[in-house]
């Protein structure tokens, strides 16, 4: 059915697409039927990108990538973490290793560790193009016969009126590894639309995720590292067990405003000021996973099956309905002192089923997921002027599953000029929550693993506060949290929490170094965990880039460098396959390790390429290149990539 689903899905953007193409405006004037002469202007490419939060009630603008800075740091994983803890291929599970960093980013409770790898709503970037907008990236490893690693993204963006937008999106991942039984093959196809007019907003559109991969345990004994024989004939706890998920998102959200138009001076037209606006937000989220386990029933790896020898795979299939009612008042900028204030009302469905209760040798009884909440909230916000800027919000369960949840958010910003950067700013946030667990962290069955937990709320306060100054390439940061009721996955990979209080500290800073052509960059993070029980982070990480940068015949632009990944050691957290979650593990600590990764990058006019020679450090360090229990990183190799962009 999937199958199929991918395959209309195909068949309509290439027959769509052209249509889009055809219809893009291209400042063509028509003199008349009779004239019969066409003039063609020339359009200025100008691109304007945006994401949707809270709801669809506020727009967050980005900007388009053109920049060759770190084009090389192509992995999801990486891409913004200083350290991770990762099971060692491209598409396999991995997460921050930085607390305040953390956070499921899905609906479902067991994508939490692949999350870096899905296109979710709230990641999609809008676009309003006046020319067609397409990107192309491309990545592949040395050798594509053997420990092959192929990556393939294409953006293709352009506006049917100039205020009407189509965006798809196809993502194509697919990694061997180094090691036996590491296999991994993700994917992505999305297609998202918005209209954005004085008095209607609509944003919405489909994602299908896919992510396969072979589950393999680990190498059955660290000494390995310092083993002659060639990585792939490594012995690994599993070979014949695999995971598959797959998900599929419908969105939109639509919102129509009320106002007038006043009169600007400075352009002498009208412009329309919103004053009040009525939205409605839907989200329908359907996921499913399989765990298929056809290991030889000799193999002890897993402490306990519940389902019998014949049993092989683990079904959960999961899904949510979202509806959002909201109210929204505007900022007036005629008015000194004012502020926007909105309301809403949401209603949440879920529905699945799992493995249940064995019913003989052959058959079990399924459970059903059945439950809903309902909730309201509201905020008051600021976002003109250049004095204050804040936002705060609120959100409190009145009945379902999460009755009693509470989360309150806060974020204040104070603009001003330092360094001669005009754009330099104190930002201070703050969260306060009350959490009522996941269903899954309380009742869950499968074959390895079964729980039936009754948690308290996850009481959690967290302050924070960052300095930034763009021009010069500074950020500094510190976080705070107080955490009541933690919970966490125990030594026995289950869900499990602590009635002790744990505190959570963090410094961060980040800054670029410039000297003539010479680039030097440090990002440097410090956390402290008051009880380590039950919570592992490494005390200090970094991640240092330098390169040399020139320009070859003065249209090729050049950097060369190196960068460095690092941090002290800890006890990091083990990895579960049958669940595909991260756990506590007490029996040995990794890092103290340097991820030394060469590289140079070029860019020709929109043309981006690198050369990565990644973990070269293996080659003459020695050390245990791990970062999770059992799960080496790849030896080193080699990479190689390209994009290009067409906007005009």
């Amino acid at each position: 059915m999937l199958k199929a689903r991918y395959c209309l899905f195909t068949v309509l953007i290439f027959v769509v697409l052209p249509v889009f193409v055809m219809a893009q405006p291209r400042g063509i004037d028509m003199q008349g039927e009779q004239d019969e002469q066409t003039h063609v202007k020339e359009v200025p490419s100008k691109i304007k990108l945006w994401y949707l939060k809270s709801d669809g009630a506020f727009k967050d603008s980005t900007v388009l990538d053109t920049l060759h800075d770190y084009n090389h740091i192509y992995h999801p994983v990486f891409r913004n973490a200083i350290s991770a803890t990762y099971t060692g291929n491209y598409g396999n599970p991995g997460m921050t290793n930085y607390f305040f960093q953390r956070g499921n980013q899905t609906n479902y409770f067991f994508l939490q560790s692949r999350q870096d790898y899905l296109l979710t709503p709230g990641k999609i970037k809008y676009m309003n193009t006046t020319t067609p907008y397409t990107r192309f990236d491309y990545s592949q490893s040395e050798n594509k016969s053997r420990n092959n690693e192929t990556r393939f993204d294409v953006v293709h963006s352009q506006n049917v009126t100039p205020f009407w937008n189509w965006t798809f999106r196809t993502n194509q991942e697919k990694s061997d590894g180094q090691y036996s039984a590491q296999d991994a093959k993700n994917n992505f196809v999305a297609l998202n639309t918005g209209y954005n007019r004085d008095q209607w907003n609509v944003h919405g559109g489909f994602i299908s995720n896919s992510l396969k991969n072979s589950e393999n345990g680990g190498i059955v004994s660290d000494t390995l590292l310092s083993s002659d024989l060639d990585p792939e004939y490594w012995s690994t706890n599993l070979t014949e067990v695999r995971t598959n998920f797959n998900s599929i998102n419908y969105y939109t959200t639509a919102e129509y405003r009320i106002g007038k138009y006043d009169f600007d001076p400075v352009d002498s037209v009208d412009v329309f000021r919103p004053i009040l606006g009525i939205m409605y937000s839907f989200e329908h989220d359907r996921y499913s996973q399989k765990f298929v386990d056809e290991e030889d029933t000799t193999n002890s790896f897993f402490q306990n099956t519940y389902y019998g020898e014949d049993y092989t795979t683990d079904e959960i299939k999961y899904r949510r309905i979202s509806n959002v009612f909201q109210l929204k008042q505007y900022e007036n900028p005629n008015k000194k002192y004012t502020f926007g204030k909105r309301a809403f009302l949401g209603y949440e469905l879920f529905r699945g089923n799992t493995p249940g209760v064995q019913v003989n040798d052959s058959t079990h009884r399924r459970f059903d997921i059945k439950y809903s909440n309902l909730y309201v909230g509201g905020g008051i916000f600021r976002e003109m002027g250049s004095f204050w800027l804040w936002n705060f919000d609120g959100k409190v369960n009145l009945a379902g599953r999460n009755a009693g949840e509470l989360q309150l958010n806060g974020m204040i910003t104070k603009p001003f000029q330092f360094w001669g950067d005009s754009a330099a700013a104190m930002i201070f946030t703050g969260s306060l929550e009350n959490r009522v667990p996941d269903y899954f962290q309380e009742t869950f069955r499968s074959n390895h693993f079964q729980w039936d937990n009754d948690f308290d709320a996850e009481q959690r306060l967290t302050l924070g506060a960052r300095f930034r100054v763009p021009q010069r390439k500074l950020e500094l940061a510190a976080n705070y949290a107080a955490i009541n009721n933690f919970l966490y996955n125990n030594e026995e990979a289950i869900p499990d929490q602590t009635s002790n209080e744990i505190l959570v500290m963090s410094v961060y800073a980040d800054k670029d170094f410039n000297y003539r052509r010479f680039h030097f960059r440090t990002r440097l993070l410090w956390q402290k965990v008051s009880e380590e029980r039950y919570l592992h982070l490494p005390e200090w990480s970094a991640f240092v880039n330098t390169y040399y940068q020139f320009t070859i015949s003065k249209v090729m632009f050049t950097q060369i460098g190196a960068d460095v990944r690092y941090n002290t050691k800890f006890y990091a957290d083990a990895y579960a396959p049958s669940t595909g979650l991260f756990y506590l593990q007490n029996e040995q600590e990794y890092g103290d390790y340097p991820y030394i990764d060469i590289y140079a990058n070029l860019r020709l006019k929109r043309t981006r390429v690198f050369f990565k020679w990644m973990n070269i450090g293996t080659n003459f360090l020695n050390g245990t290149y791990m970062t999770t229990p059992h799960y080496p990183m790849p030896r080193a190799t080699f990479r190689l990539g390209v994009s290009w962009a067409w906007y005009d």
